[in-house]
């Protein structure tokens, strides 16, 4: 193996590996958004049982409907949030496997590895804030 050729891997490790950094920092800051929803979700749910208490003109049912609608926008947003999360995790699976091809001396590039199967998630483009929620 030449000079040139080791500088070429090396270099390529330094890229991939500061790749799979990127990917895993965009993992831990889609997981906070998760948790702020889930706490968001929270404020929502107390402030509307809170109304809900007092205003004992409003039908059991009609209660129960406006708690399962907040339940039902935080479970969308959230999803969202873990199928991006899903998404890197695939994308560190190919790059991970591509960095061991590298070290067993392959030269493969994405095209040439097997991409893990999909999580099963779908991922909406678009932010939650811009969607319908069954109104």
């Amino acid at each position: 193996m030449s000079f040139m050729d080791k500088m070429k891997k090396a270099g390529r490790s330094l890229v991939d590996t500061g790749a799979k950094t990127m990917l895993k920092a965009d993992m831990a800051f889609l997981e906070r958004e998760i948790k702020s929803r889930k706490q968001k979700f929270g404020v929502e749910v107390y402030d509307s049982m809170q109304l809900l208490e007092v205003d004992n003109d409003m039908p059991i049912e009609e209660k129960e409907l406006k708690i399962r609608l907040a339940f039902d926008r935080a479970r969308k947003d959230i999803a969202v949030f873990q199928a991006k999360i899903d998404c890197k995790k695939d994308e560190i699976a190919v790059l991970e496997a591509e960095m061991l091809a590298a070290a067993a001396g392959g030269d493969h590039f994405a095209g040439d590895m097997a991409i893990p199967p999909p999580s099963g998630n779908v991922v909406i483009s678009g932010h939650p804030s811009e969607m319908e929620y069954g109104r």
